[in-house]
C-alpha cells in the first residue's frame, strides 16, 4: 500500500512539472509576440525564451524539463518569428544557426539549474540532517538510566526512518523476534571502548537510503556512548559505596574498640577491689558485683546489636515470626535494662485487653531494649522514663519517653542511620557505637510496622513504633 502511494504521489509530481514547463514555454511564447509587434528583433526574442528555460529548471526537478522546454522554444520561435511564418520550414541559414546555438546553451543552461538546484536540495537535506542530529545527542546527554538510553535510540531511529527495531546487549536473554517483521539488518552498538550490543533495524527485506543508514549508524553510536557512560558512573557509584563501606567498618572497629575498652576497663577494676581486700565489707562487694553485672549486660546488648546488623546487611532472613503476647514482651525486656528502676523514674502502662502479634518475639524485644537504654543514656540520675502500649485500629503502639535533653532540631530521621550518635555528653559515662536505633528501624520496618521519634513539648524525646497486632477473643 504504501509503495503505491508513493507511486502515485511521483506520477503526480511529473504532471505537475510538465504542465508548469508549458506553462511558462506558453507564456515566453506570449511575451515574445509582444515584443515582435514591438519592433524588437528576433535575436533579442530568444533571450526572452532562454529566460523561460531557465525558470522551467527552477520550478522543475531534473534536466529533461529544461531540455522539453529548450526544444518547445525553438518550435515556438520557428512558428512565429522565422520566414516563412506560422510554418516549421527555415528558409534563412542564420535562422538556422541562431537556433541551434540556442538549443545548445538552453541544455547547458538547464543542466547547471537542475544540478544547482539539486546541489541547493542536498544541502538543505545535509542541513535537516545536522539538526535531528544535533538534537539527538543533546537529548542523550541529560538521559539517564539504561532503560530509557535504549527507548530514546528506538523512538528516535522509528521516527526519522520509518523502520521498528530492537536492541540486543550480551547480559541479556535472547529473544523471540516477531513475525511480522521479517528480515532485519544489524547495526554495530560501540561504546567507548567495547562494542555494547546490536542494534535490529527490521526492513522488511526492503533496502535502507544511505541518509537513514547514516541516521540509524549515529543513533547506535549515541546509545552505545550513553550506555557506556552509564557503566562507568554505576561503577564509579559502586567504587564509592564500596570506600564508604570501608571507611563505616573501619569508625565501627575503631567505635567498638573504644566502647569495648570502657565496661572492660570496669570489670577489670571491679574485679582487682574483689580480689585485692580481704577485709571488703559485703555490702560494698554486692555493689562491685553489681557493677560487673551492668557491665557485663552492656557488653552483651552492643554485641547482640553487632550480630543483628551483620545479618540485616548481608540480607540474611533474620525474621522467624511466632505469635507473642505484647505484654511479655514489654516485661522482658525491661528486666535487661540494668540500673532502669534503681536510677531513673520508670513507669509503664500495659494494655488491660490481651494483645498479641506475629513477630520475632526475640528481635522486638531488643528493639524495646534499645530505646529504654537511648532513654537510659540521654537522662541523668532521677531522671524520668515513661513506656506506654496501646492498642487500635488492629495496631499496637510502643512509646518510649524521657526527660532529657531531647533531640537536635533536623536529626529526628537521621538518628536512625548507623554509626549516628546524637548527644557527645552522655550520662553515666556510657556511649553507644550509633547501632542500636538503626536496628530498631531495620527490624520494625521488616515486620511491616513504622518508627519514628520527636521531642516533647514539655522537654525530652519520645520514640514510637508499631506493629500489627490483635486481641485475644475478637
Amino acid at each position: 500500500m504504501n509503495q503505491n502511494y508513493l507511486k502515485g504521489l511521483a506520477e503526480n509530481q511529473r504532471v505537475i512539472y510538465v504542465l508548469r514547463t508549458i506553462l511558462i514555454v506558453l507564456c515566453a511564447s506570449a511575451v515574445c509576440i509582444v515584443l515582435n509587434r514591438s519592433g524588437v528583433m528576433k535575436e533579442n526574442i530568444l533571450m526572452v525564451f532562454l529566460i523561460g528555460v531557465l525558470l522551467t529548471g527552477t520550478f522543475t526537478n531534473g534536466y529533461e524539463y529544461g531540455i522539453i522546454s529548450a526544444i518547445a522554444s525553438v518550435l515556438m520561435f520557428n512558428y512565429f518569428f522565422t520566414v516563412p511564418v506560422h510554418t516549421f520550414a527555415i528558409m534563412n541559414p542564420d535562422d538556422v544557426v541562431l537556433m541551434a546555438f540556442f538549443l545548445i546553451v538552453s541544455c547547458i543552461s538547464s543542466g547547471m539549474t537542475a544540478r544547482f538546484r539539486k546541489q541547493v536540495l542536498r544541502a538543505e537535506e545535509n542541513e535537516k540532517a545536522a539538526r535531528r542530529m544535533a538534537e539527538m545527542s543533546e537529548k542523550f546527554i541529560n538521559v539517564t538510566g539504561r532503560e530509557n538510553i535504549i527507548r530514546r535510540g528506538l523512538k528516535f531511529v522509528q521516527e526519522n526512518t520509518g523502520y521498528t527495531c530492537s536492541v540486543e546487549l550480551p547480559d541479556e536473554e535472547e529473544k523471540q523476534e516477531p513475525e511480522e517483521y521479517g528480515g532485519y539488518i544489524l547495526f554495530p552498538i560501540g561504546g567507548i571502548v567495547r562494542k555494547i550490543g546490536e542494534l535490529k533495524v527490521y526492513n522488511g527485506e526492503r533496502g535502507i537510503s544511505a541518509e537513514q543508514e547514516v541516521f540509524i549508524r549515529a543513533a547506535a553510536s549515541q546509545m552505545g556512548i550513553a550506555l557506556d557512560r552509564e557503566r562507568i558512573y554505576a561503577e564509579q557509584e559502586k567504587t564509592r559505596l564500596d570506600m564508604e563501606k570501608e571507611h563505616l567498618k573501619s569508625s565501627m572497629l575503631r567505635s567498638i574498640s573504644h566502647d569495648f575498652r570502657t565496661p572492660l576497663t570496669g570489670i577489670i577494676g571491679d574485679c582487682d577491689l574483689i580480689l585485692g581486700k580481704n577485709a571488703i565489707e559485703e555490702k560494698e562487694q554486692l555493689m562491685l558485683v553489681k557493677d560487673i553485672r551492668e557491665q557485663s549486660l552492656w557488653l552483651t546488648r552492643m554485641m547482640e546489636n553487632i550480630l543483628s546488623m551483620t545479618r540485616i546487611e548481608n540480607r540474611v532472613d533474620f525474621i522467624e515470626k511466632n505469635q507473642e503476647v505484647v505484654e511479655e514482651l514489654i516485661y522482658e525486656a525491661e528486666r535487661h535494662i540494668a540500673g532502669l528502676k534503681e536510677r531513673r523514674r520508670f513507669s509503664h502502662v500495659i494494655p488491660q485487653e490481651l494483645v498479641t502479634a506475629q513477630v520475632d518475639g526475640k528481635l522486638i524485644i531488643q528493639v524495646i531494649v534499645n530505646l529504654l537504654d537511648n532513654a537510659l543514656k540521654h537522662t541523668s540520675e532521677g531522671g524520668v522514663i515513661s513506656l506506654r502500649a496501646n492498642y487500635r485500629d488492629e495496631r499496637v503502639y510502643v512509646i518510649v519517653e524521657d526527660d532529657g535533653k531531647g533531640i537536635q532540631p533536623g536529626m529526628e530521621e537521621k538518628i536512625f542511620e548507623e554509626f549516628v550518635s546524637f548527644s557527645e555528653h552522655e550520662a553515666d559515662h556510657k556511649r553507644g557505637i550509633g547501632l542500636g536505633l538503626a536496628i530498631c528501624k531495620e527490624v520494625i520496618e521488616a515486620h511491616g510496622g513504622k518508627i519514628w521519634a520527636e521531642n516533647r513539648s514539655e522537654g525530652g524525646a519520645r520514640f514510637t513504633f508499631w506493629l500489627k497486632a490483635e486481641k485475644v477473643g475478637e
